[in-house]
Protein backbone atom coordinates (compact mmCIF):
# COMPACT_ATOMS: atom_id res chain seq x y z
CA UNK A 1 0.00 0.00 0.00
CA UNK A 2 1.00 3.63 -0.47
CA UNK A 3 2.49 5.83 2.28
CA UNK A 4 -0.52 8.05 2.98
CA UNK A 5 -2.89 5.07 2.81
CA UNK A 6 -0.87 3.34 5.53
CA UNK A 7 -0.78 6.58 7.55
CA UNK A 8 -4.57 6.96 7.39
CA UNK A 9 -5.04 3.33 8.45
CA UNK A 10 -2.70 3.74 11.45
CA UNK A 11 -4.37 6.98 12.50
CA UNK A 12 -7.82 5.42 12.23
CA UNK A 13 -6.61 2.44 14.29
CA UNK A 14 -5.52 4.86 16.99
CA UNK A 15 -8.93 6.52 16.83
CA UNK A 16 -10.70 3.18 17.27
CA UNK A 17 -8.51 2.32 20.28
CA UNK A 18 -9.10 5.76 21.74
CA UNK A 19 -12.86 5.34 21.43
CA UNK A 20 -12.72 1.86 22.94
CA UNK A 21 -10.71 2.74 26.06
CA UNK A 22 -11.38 6.43 26.69
CA UNK A 23 -13.74 7.19 29.56
CA UNK A 24 -14.96 10.25 27.72
CA UNK A 25 -15.78 9.99 24.05
CA UNK A 26 -14.53 13.52 23.65
CA UNK A 27 -11.26 13.13 25.54
CA UNK A 28 -8.34 13.24 23.11
CA UNK A 29 -10.42 12.19 20.12
CA UNK A 30 -11.18 15.48 18.40
CA UNK A 31 -7.56 16.56 17.65
CA UNK A 32 -6.68 13.06 16.44
CA UNK A 33 -9.83 12.91 14.31
CA UNK A 34 -8.95 16.27 12.76
CA UNK A 35 -5.41 15.08 11.94
CA UNK A 36 -6.80 11.88 10.43
CA UNK A 37 -9.30 13.73 8.27
CA UNK A 38 -6.63 16.15 7.04
CA UNK A 39 -4.31 13.24 6.22
CA UNK A 40 -7.16 11.56 4.36
CA UNK A 41 -7.66 14.67 2.24
CA UNK A 42 -3.93 14.72 1.46
CA UNK A 43 -4.11 11.05 0.46
CA UNK A 44 -7.15 11.76 -1.70
CA UNK A 45 -5.53 14.61 -3.62
CA UNK A 46 -1.89 13.39 -3.77
CA UNK A 47 -2.20 9.62 -4.16
CA UNK A 48 -5.70 9.48 -5.56
CA UNK A 49 -9.01 7.97 -4.55
CA UNK A 50 -9.69 4.26 -5.03
CA UNK A 51 -12.78 2.25 -4.14
CA UNK A 52 -10.87 -0.16 -1.89
CA UNK A 53 -10.48 2.68 0.64
CA UNK A 54 -14.19 3.62 0.70
CA UNK A 55 -14.90 1.67 3.94
CA UNK A 56 -12.16 3.67 5.64
CA UNK A 57 -13.58 6.97 4.38
CA UNK A 58 -16.97 5.86 5.71
CA UNK A 59 -15.40 4.88 9.03
CA UNK A 60 -14.04 8.37 9.64
CA UNK A 61 -17.50 9.84 9.15
CA UNK A 62 -18.99 7.25 11.48
CA UNK A 63 -16.44 7.96 14.21
CA UNK A 64 -17.61 11.56 14.45
CA UNK A 65 -21.11 10.24 15.22
CA UNK A 66 -20.01 7.45 17.54
CA UNK A 67 -18.29 9.76 19.98
CA UNK A 68 -21.57 11.08 21.37
CA UNK A 69 -23.74 7.98 21.20
CA UNK A 70 -25.12 6.56 24.44
CA UNK A 71 -24.82 3.00 23.21
CA UNK A 72 -21.04 2.99 23.45
CA UNK A 73 -20.37 -0.76 23.37
CA UNK A 74 -22.43 -1.38 20.25
CA UNK A 75 -21.02 1.68 18.53
CA UNK A 76 -17.45 0.70 19.38
CA UNK A 77 -18.00 -2.83 18.08
CA UNK A 78 -19.40 -1.51 14.80
CA UNK A 79 -16.48 0.88 14.36
CA UNK A 80 -13.99 -1.90 15.12
CA UNK A 81 -15.53 -4.27 12.57
CA UNK A 82 -15.55 -1.58 9.90
CA UNK A 83 -11.92 -0.73 10.68
CA UNK A 84 -10.83 -4.36 10.24
CA UNK A 85 -12.66 -4.53 6.92
CA UNK A 86 -11.15 -1.17 5.94
CA UNK A 87 -7.64 -2.54 6.48
CA UNK A 88 -8.17 -5.92 4.81
CA UNK A 89 -9.73 -4.59 1.61
CA UNK A 90 -6.91 -2.25 0.47
CA UNK A 91 -4.36 -4.85 1.60
CA UNK A 92 -6.06 -7.52 -0.52
CA UNK A 93 -6.20 -5.26 -3.59
CA UNK A 94 -3.21 -2.93 -3.10
CA UNK A 95 -1.72 -0.27 -5.33
CA UNK A 96 1.43 -2.29 -5.86
CA UNK A 97 4.90 -0.77 -5.95
CA UNK A 98 6.73 -2.39 -8.87
CA UNK A 99 10.19 -3.82 -8.11
CA UNK A 100 13.01 -1.40 -8.79
CA UNK A 101 15.07 -2.37 -11.86
CA UNK A 102 18.60 -3.50 -11.01
CA UNK A 103 20.45 -1.88 -13.92
CA UNK A 104 22.46 1.36 -13.82
CA UNK A 105 20.25 3.30 -16.26
CA UNK A 106 17.05 5.26 -15.90
CA UNK A 107 14.27 4.18 -18.28
CA UNK A 108 12.43 6.06 -20.97
CA UNK A 109 9.37 4.89 -22.88
CA UNK A 110 7.43 5.97 -25.93
CA UNK A 111 4.51 4.65 -27.98
CA UNK A 112 4.19 4.29 -31.75
CA UNK A 113 1.07 3.80 -33.88
CA UNK A 114 1.99 2.14 -37.18
CA UNK A 115 -0.07 0.72 -40.06
CA UNK A 116 1.11 -2.15 -42.24
CA UNK A 117 -0.10 -1.10 -45.68
CA UNK A 118 0.80 -4.51 -47.14
CA UNK A 119 -1.67 -6.49 -45.00
CA UNK A 120 -5.44 -6.36 -44.74
CA UNK A 121 -7.06 -7.05 -41.36
CA UNK A 122 -8.66 -10.50 -41.49
CA UNK A 123 -10.29 -10.16 -38.06
CA UNK A 124 -12.73 -7.57 -39.42
CA UNK A 125 -15.22 -7.61 -42.30
CA UNK A 126 -14.09 -4.29 -43.79
CA UNK A 127 -12.30 -5.08 -47.08
CA UNK A 128 -10.05 -2.02 -46.92
CA UNK A 129 -9.14 -2.33 -43.23
CA UNK A 130 -5.35 -2.50 -42.87
CA UNK A 131 -3.43 -4.10 -40.03
CA UNK A 132 -2.73 -1.41 -37.41
CA UNK A 133 -0.33 -1.76 -34.51
CA UNK A 134 0.29 -0.09 -31.15
CA UNK A 135 3.91 -0.49 -30.08
CA UNK A 136 5.69 0.55 -26.88
CA UNK A 137 9.45 1.00 -26.60
CA UNK A 138 11.48 1.04 -23.37
CA UNK A 139 15.10 2.21 -23.48
CA UNK A 140 18.00 3.52 -21.33
CA UNK A 141 17.38 7.21 -20.67
CA UNK A 142 18.81 10.29 -19.06
CA UNK A 143 17.45 11.16 -15.65
CA UNK A 144 14.86 13.91 -15.87
CA UNK A 145 12.42 15.51 -13.47
CA UNK A 146 10.46 17.14 -16.29
CA UNK A 147 9.20 13.92 -17.90
CA UNK A 148 6.01 12.32 -16.58
CA UNK A 149 6.03 8.78 -15.25
CA UNK A 150 4.34 6.30 -17.57
CA UNK A 151 1.20 4.59 -16.22
CA UNK A 152 1.28 0.82 -15.91
CA UNK A 153 -1.87 0.55 -18.03
CA UNK A 154 -3.34 3.28 -20.20
CA UNK A 155 -7.06 3.67 -20.88
CA UNK A 156 -7.99 1.68 -17.77
CA UNK A 157 -11.59 2.90 -18.14
CA UNK A 158 -11.73 0.91 -21.38
CA UNK A 159 -9.42 -1.98 -20.50
CA UNK A 160 -10.61 -3.00 -17.01
CA UNK A 161 -13.58 -5.06 -18.19
CA UNK A 162 -11.57 -6.78 -20.94
CA UNK A 163 -8.78 -7.75 -18.54
CA UNK A 164 -11.28 -8.91 -15.93
CA UNK A 165 -13.10 -11.10 -18.45
CA UNK A 166 -9.82 -12.74 -19.43
CA UNK A 167 -8.72 -13.68 -15.89
CA UNK A 168 -12.19 -14.24 -14.42
CA UNK A 169 -12.36 -11.32 -11.99
CA UNK A 170 -14.93 -8.54 -11.52
CA UNK A 171 -13.78 -5.40 -13.32
CA UNK A 172 -13.99 -3.19 -10.21
CA UNK A 173 -11.06 -5.15 -8.75
CA UNK A 174 -8.83 -3.78 -11.52
CA UNK A 175 -9.92 -0.18 -11.95
CA UNK A 176 -7.21 1.02 -9.53
CA UNK A 177 -4.38 -0.17 -11.81
CA UNK A 178 -4.04 3.31 -13.33
CA UNK A 179 -2.62 4.34 -9.94
CA UNK A 180 0.30 1.91 -10.26
CA UNK A 181 3.45 3.84 -11.13
CA UNK A 182 6.19 2.43 -13.31
CA UNK A 183 9.87 3.43 -13.36
CA UNK A 184 9.61 4.65 -16.97
CA UNK A 185 9.68 8.31 -18.00
CA UNK A 186 7.55 9.28 -21.00
CA UNK A 187 9.60 10.56 -23.96
CA UNK A 188 12.79 10.83 -21.87
CA UNK A 189 15.97 11.52 -23.80
CA UNK A 190 18.01 8.36 -24.53
CA UNK A 191 21.45 8.13 -22.97
CA UNK A 192 24.52 9.00 -24.99
CA UNK A 193 26.92 6.07 -25.00
CA UNK A 194 29.41 4.37 -27.31
CA UNK A 195 27.45 1.12 -27.18
CA UNK A 196 24.23 1.01 -29.18
CA UNK A 197 21.23 -0.62 -27.51
CA UNK A 198 20.75 -4.34 -28.23
CA UNK A 199 17.11 -4.90 -29.19
CA UNK A 200 14.59 -7.29 -27.61
CA UNK A 201 11.11 -7.77 -29.09
CA UNK A 202 8.36 -9.11 -26.79
CA UNK A 203 5.08 -10.81 -27.78
CA UNK A 204 2.20 -11.26 -25.31
CA UNK A 205 -0.11 -14.28 -25.05
CA UNK A 206 -3.76 -14.67 -26.09
CA UNK A 207 -5.80 -12.06 -24.26
CA UNK A 208 -2.65 -10.37 -22.99
CA UNK A 209 -1.29 -6.89 -23.65
CA UNK A 210 1.97 -5.11 -24.30
CA UNK A 211 2.45 -3.99 -20.67
CA UNK A 212 1.75 -7.37 -19.03
CA UNK A 213 5.50 -7.92 -18.41
CA UNK A 214 6.44 -4.32 -17.65
CA UNK A 215 8.75 -5.38 -14.82
CA UNK A 216 10.83 -7.46 -17.24
CA UNK A 217 10.78 -4.69 -19.88
CA UNK A 218 12.12 -2.21 -17.33
CA UNK A 219 14.73 -4.65 -16.04
CA UNK A 220 16.14 -5.16 -19.52
CA UNK A 221 16.02 -1.44 -20.38
CA UNK A 222 17.78 -0.49 -17.16
CA UNK A 223 20.58 -2.84 -18.21
CA UNK A 224 21.09 -1.19 -21.57
CA UNK A 225 18.55 -2.84 -23.90
CA UNK A 226 15.91 -1.32 -26.13
CA UNK A 227 12.76 -3.39 -25.59
CA UNK A 228 9.73 -3.33 -27.87
CA UNK A 229 6.33 -4.83 -27.03
CA UNK A 230 3.15 -4.68 -29.08
CA UNK A 231 -0.56 -5.21 -28.72
CA UNK A 232 -1.40 -7.87 -31.32
CA UNK A 233 -4.80 -6.49 -32.47
CA UNK A 234 -7.74 -8.82 -31.76
CA UNK A 235 -5.37 -11.22 -29.94
CA UNK A 236 -4.77 -8.70 -27.15
CA UNK A 237 -7.47 -8.19 -24.50
CA UNK A 238 -7.92 -4.79 -26.10
CA UNK A 239 -5.95 -2.53 -28.43
CA UNK A 240 -6.74 1.17 -28.14
CA UNK A 241 -5.82 3.27 -31.17
CA UNK A 242 -5.60 7.07 -31.07
CA UNK A 243 -8.35 9.16 -32.71
CA UNK A 244 -7.98 9.94 -36.40
CA UNK A 245 -9.46 12.58 -38.68
CA UNK A 246 -12.67 10.57 -39.01
CA UNK A 247 -13.22 9.89 -35.31
CA UNK A 248 -12.78 12.13 -32.28
CA UNK A 249 -12.55 9.22 -29.83
CA UNK A 250 -10.22 6.27 -29.46
CA UNK A 251 -10.78 3.31 -31.76
CA UNK A 252 -10.78 -0.13 -30.20
CA UNK A 253 -9.76 -3.57 -31.38
CA UNK A 254 -11.37 -5.99 -28.93
CA UNK A 255 -10.43 -9.62 -28.25
CA UNK A 256 -11.67 -11.85 -31.09
CA UNK A 257 -9.33 -14.85 -30.91
CA UNK A 258 -11.53 -17.21 -28.92
CA UNK A 259 -12.48 -20.44 -30.69
CA UNK A 260 -15.89 -21.98 -29.83
CA UNK A 261 -15.91 -25.16 -27.77
CA UNK A 262 -16.56 -28.26 -29.83
CA UNK A 263 -14.58 -27.02 -32.82
CA UNK A 264 -12.90 -29.93 -34.61
CA UNK A 265 -9.22 -30.30 -33.76
CA UNK A 266 -8.16 -29.84 -37.38
CA UNK A 267 -10.18 -26.62 -37.70
CA UNK A 268 -8.92 -25.39 -34.32
CA UNK A 269 -5.34 -25.99 -35.41
CA UNK A 270 -5.90 -24.22 -38.73
CA UNK A 271 -7.30 -21.12 -36.99
CA UNK A 272 -4.57 -21.00 -34.37
CA UNK A 273 -1.90 -21.43 -37.03
CA UNK A 274 -3.33 -18.52 -39.01
CA UNK A 275 -3.27 -16.39 -35.87
CA UNK A 276 0.31 -17.46 -35.24
CA UNK A 277 1.40 -16.51 -38.75
CA UNK A 278 -0.31 -13.13 -38.32
CA UNK A 279 1.63 -12.56 -35.12
CA UNK A 280 4.92 -13.45 -36.79
CA UNK A 281 4.11 -10.96 -39.56
CA UNK A 282 3.44 -8.37 -36.82
CA UNK A 283 6.89 -8.99 -35.36
CA UNK A 284 8.69 -8.77 -38.70
CA UNK A 285 6.74 -5.63 -39.65
CA UNK A 286 7.76 -3.94 -36.42
CA UNK A 287 11.38 -4.91 -36.93
CA UNK A 288 11.22 -3.48 -40.45
CA UNK A 289 9.70 -0.23 -39.16
CA UNK A 290 12.26 0.17 -36.40
CA UNK A 291 15.03 -0.03 -38.98
CA UNK A 292 13.28 2.21 -41.53
CA UNK A 293 12.05 5.07 -39.32
CA UNK A 294 14.82 7.61 -38.82
CA UNK A 295 14.70 9.24 -35.38
CA UNK A 296 17.45 10.06 -32.86
CA UNK A 297 16.03 7.42 -30.52
CA UNK A 298 15.73 4.58 -33.04
CA UNK A 299 19.20 5.37 -34.39
CA UNK A 300 20.53 4.25 -30.98
CA UNK A 301 19.42 0.64 -31.61
CA UNK A 302 21.94 -2.02 -32.63
CA UNK A 303 20.16 -4.08 -35.30
CA UNK A 304 23.03 -6.57 -35.34
CA UNK A 305 22.10 -7.71 -31.83
CA UNK A 306 18.43 -8.70 -31.67
CA UNK A 307 16.63 -11.14 -29.40
CA UNK A 308 12.97 -12.08 -29.09
CA UNK A 309 10.83 -13.22 -26.16
CA UNK A 310 7.19 -13.97 -25.48
CA UNK A 311 4.71 -15.35 -22.97
CA UNK A 312 2.36 -18.27 -23.76
CA UNK A 313 1.20 -17.90 -27.38
CA UNK A 314 3.79 -15.14 -27.54
CA UNK A 315 6.42 -17.75 -26.70
CA UNK A 316 5.37 -19.71 -29.78
CA UNK A 317 5.47 -16.45 -31.75
CA UNK A 318 9.01 -15.80 -30.56
CA UNK A 319 10.27 -19.28 -31.47
CA UNK A 320 8.76 -19.36 -34.96
CA UNK A 321 9.93 -15.80 -35.65
CA UNK A 322 13.48 -16.85 -34.76
CA UNK A 323 13.15 -19.89 -37.03
CA UNK A 324 12.08 -17.71 -39.96
CA UNK A 325 14.41 -14.72 -39.60
CA UNK A 326 18.13 -15.10 -38.93
CA UNK A 327 18.41 -11.57 -37.55
CA UNK A 328 17.26 -12.97 -34.20
CA UNK A 329 20.27 -14.16 -32.21
CA UNK A 330 18.30 -15.82 -29.38
CA UNK A 331 14.74 -16.63 -28.30
CA UNK A 332 13.03 -16.86 -24.89
CA UNK A 333 9.65 -18.48 -24.22
CA UNK A 334 8.03 -17.70 -20.85
CA UNK A 335 5.71 -20.65 -20.25
CA UNK A 336 5.43 -20.84 -24.02
CA UNK A 337 2.49 -22.71 -25.57
CA UNK A 338 3.54 -24.84 -28.54
CA UNK A 339 0.35 -26.84 -29.16
CA UNK A 340 -0.62 -24.59 -32.13
CA UNK A 341 2.58 -25.44 -34.02
CA UNK A 342 1.70 -27.01 -37.38
CA UNK A 343 5.09 -27.57 -38.96
CA UNK A 344 6.66 -30.91 -39.93
CA UNK A 345 9.55 -31.93 -37.69
CA UNK A 346 11.92 -31.87 -40.66
CA UNK A 347 11.12 -28.19 -41.28
CA UNK A 348 11.45 -27.07 -37.66
CA UNK A 349 14.95 -25.63 -37.76
CA UNK A 350 15.86 -23.87 -34.51
CA UNK A 351 19.53 -23.00 -34.81
CA UNK A 352 19.72 -20.10 -32.34
CA UNK A 353 20.10 -20.26 -28.54
CA UNK A 354 16.81 -20.95 -26.79
CA UNK A 355 15.57 -20.47 -23.23
CA UNK A 356 12.30 -21.93 -21.97
CA UNK A 357 11.18 -20.84 -18.48
CA UNK A 358 7.91 -22.41 -17.43
CA UNK A 359 5.72 -24.43 -15.09
CA UNK A 360 6.37 -28.11 -14.51
CA UNK A 361 3.67 -29.24 -16.95
CA UNK A 362 0.91 -27.86 -19.18
CA UNK A 363 -2.50 -29.01 -17.97
CA UNK A 364 -4.32 -28.65 -21.27
CA UNK A 365 -5.55 -30.84 -24.05
CA UNK A 366 -2.79 -32.38 -26.11
CA UNK A 367 0.05 -31.67 -23.71
CA UNK A 368 2.01 -34.37 -25.56
CA UNK A 369 2.02 -32.18 -28.67
CA UNK A 370 3.38 -29.26 -26.67
CA UNK A 371 6.06 -31.44 -25.09
CA UNK A 372 7.03 -32.91 -28.47
CA UNK A 373 7.76 -29.49 -29.96
CA UNK A 374 9.54 -28.29 -26.83
CA UNK A 375 11.87 -31.30 -26.90
CA UNK A 376 12.39 -30.88 -30.65
CA UNK A 377 13.42 -27.24 -30.24
CA UNK A 378 15.66 -28.11 -27.29
CA UNK A 379 17.45 -30.79 -29.31
CA UNK A 380 17.99 -28.49 -32.29
CA UNK A 381 19.43 -25.68 -30.17
CA UNK A 382 21.74 -28.23 -28.56
CA UNK A 383 24.11 -27.02 -25.87
CA UNK A 384 22.68 -23.49 -26.11
CA UNK A 385 19.19 -24.64 -25.13
CA UNK A 386 18.04 -24.23 -21.53
CA UNK A 387 14.80 -25.35 -19.88
CA UNK A 388 14.07 -23.90 -16.44
CA UNK A 389 11.08 -25.45 -14.66
CA UNK A 390 9.85 -23.34 -11.72
CA UNK A 391 8.41 -25.59 -9.04
CA UNK A 392 4.91 -24.56 -7.92
CA UNK A 393 4.40 -21.94 -10.62
CA UNK A 394 1.36 -21.48 -12.85
CA UNK A 395 0.80 -19.83 -16.22
CA UNK A 396 0.19 -16.25 -15.07
CA UNK A 397 3.24 -16.35 -12.79
CA UNK A 398 5.24 -15.52 -15.92
CA UNK A 399 3.67 -12.07 -16.33
CA UNK A 400 3.40 -9.35 -13.67
CA UNK A 401 0.20 -10.78 -12.16
CA UNK A 402 1.75 -12.39 -9.03
CA UNK A 403 2.74 -8.90 -7.82
CA UNK A 404 -0.72 -7.40 -7.74
CA UNK A 405 -2.86 -9.12 -5.13
CA UNK A 406 -2.83 -12.07 -2.71
CA UNK A 407 -6.30 -12.82 -4.11
CA UNK A 408 -4.61 -14.09 -7.29
CA UNK A 409 -3.07 -16.88 -5.22
CA UNK A 410 -6.37 -17.73 -3.51
CA UNK A 411 -8.17 -17.95 -6.87
CA UNK A 412 -5.44 -20.19 -8.29
CA UNK A 413 -4.42 -17.74 -11.03
CA UNK A 414 -0.83 -17.86 -9.78
CA UNK A 415 0.88 -20.62 -7.86
CA UNK A 416 4.37 -19.60 -6.76
CA UNK A 417 4.19 -18.62 -3.07
CA UNK A 418 6.28 -15.43 -3.36
CA UNK A 419 5.37 -13.14 -6.25
CA UNK A 420 8.43 -10.91 -5.98
CA UNK A 421 10.74 -13.90 -5.85
CA UNK A 422 9.02 -15.32 -8.94
CA UNK A 423 9.57 -12.08 -10.85
CA UNK A 424 13.25 -12.10 -9.86
CA UNK A 425 13.67 -15.61 -11.24
CA UNK A 426 12.16 -14.59 -14.58
CA UNK A 427 14.14 -11.34 -14.71
CA UNK A 428 17.50 -12.84 -13.78
CA UNK A 429 17.27 -15.85 -16.08
CA UNK A 430 16.09 -13.79 -19.08
CA UNK A 431 18.69 -11.06 -18.53
CA UNK A 432 21.54 -13.59 -18.13
CA UNK A 433 20.48 -15.40 -21.28
CA UNK A 434 20.28 -12.28 -23.45
CA UNK A 435 23.50 -10.89 -21.97
CA UNK A 436 25.38 -13.91 -23.28
CA UNK A 437 23.66 -14.70 -26.54
CA UNK A 438 22.54 -11.24 -27.74
CA UNK A 439 25.00 -8.84 -26.14
CA UNK A 440 27.78 -11.43 -25.93
CA UNK A 441 29.60 -10.11 -22.88
CA UNK A 442 28.98 -12.62 -20.08
CA UNK A 443 29.05 -16.34 -19.44
CA UNK A 444 25.71 -17.83 -18.50
CA UNK A 445 25.44 -19.82 -15.27
CA UNK A 446 21.89 -20.54 -14.20
CA UNK A 447 23.14 -22.67 -11.31
CA UNK A 448 24.09 -19.41 -9.61
CA UNK A 449 20.55 -18.05 -9.83
CA UNK A 450 19.15 -17.00 -6.52
CA UNK A 451 16.27 -19.18 -5.35
CA UNK A 452 17.80 -22.09 -7.34
CA UNK A 453 16.12 -24.59 -4.99
CA UNK A 454 12.87 -23.63 -6.77
CA UNK A 455 14.29 -24.36 -10.22
CA UNK A 456 14.96 -27.52 -12.19
CA UNK A 457 17.45 -26.90 -15.01
CA UNK A 458 17.59 -28.94 -18.19
CA UNK A 459 20.14 -28.29 -20.90
CA UNK A 460 19.60 -29.72 -24.35
CA UNK A 461 17.97 -33.09 -23.67
CA UNK A 462 20.13 -34.00 -20.68
CA UNK A 463 19.29 -33.07 -17.10
CA UNK A 464 22.09 -30.98 -15.60
CA UNK A 465 20.68 -30.32 -12.14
Amino acid sequence: MRFLEVTVILLSATLVMNIAIAKSRRKGTSPLLLITILTTFLHFFIEGYRWQMVPLYFLLGLITLVRNKESEKIATAVVSIIWVFSVLLPAAVPVVKLPKPTGPFKIGTTIFHWTDTTRTEWFTEEPDDLRKMMIQLWYPAENSSSNKVSPYIDHIDLRAQAIADRVGLPSFMLDHLHLVKTHSLIEARPIESKELFPLIIFSHGLGGMRTQNTVLMEELASNGYAVVAMDHPYDANMTVFPPNSEASVERIADYRSAIPEGTADSVWLEIRNRQLNTRIADVLFILQQLEAVDTPLLSRINFQKIGIAGHSFGGATAVLSAMQDNRFKAAVALDGWFVPFAIPDAEAKMDVPFLYVGQMSWKSWNEQRHRHYLDLIMSQSGENAYHLSIIGSKHYDYADMPLFSPIMQILGLVGFPDGRKMVKIVNQSTLQFFNQFVRGNTTIDFSNLRFSSSILIRRGLATSS
